[in-house]
């Protein structure tokens, strides 16, 4: 097996023989313990959860700060019909910043 760090990633190389033992990683705390792993839209203390994967990968883009902001608008504007008026600046600036990244955001023109 032969290691080796390049700044923040670690590559790990294994022989046939290597990769067909049993793993002797240890298992992340979420895994081990699932009642620790937050699951769902909302937190139990109602603020929106981020590692929900109901929010796809949207947060963790190029645009991720624009759709926090304006998912964290929506969520705070929930219960008024006119949220999306409310939260049109951050719509708009979550658009721009897609319409700068066509590849990772295609329209339903591009696909």
């Amino acid at each position: 097996m032969l290691h080796f760090t390049q700044r923040k990633d670690k590559y790990v190389f294994l022989t046939t023989e290597d990769a067909n033992e049993p793993s002797k990683l240890p298992i992340p705390e979420e895994i081990d313990r699932p009642e620790n792993f937050v699951k769902g839209f909302l937190r139990e203390d109602g603020k929106l959860n981020w590692e929900c994967a109901c929010r796809g990968s949207m947060v963790a883009s190029k645009c991720g700060v624009e759709a926090r902001t304006f998912l964290q608008c929506l969520h705070a504007n929930m219960d008024k019909s006119n949220k999306f008026q409310i939260c049109l600046d951050q719509l708009v600036d979550l658009k721009t910043c897609m319409n700068k990244y066509p590849k990772q955001y295609p329209t339903n023109e591009d696909k």
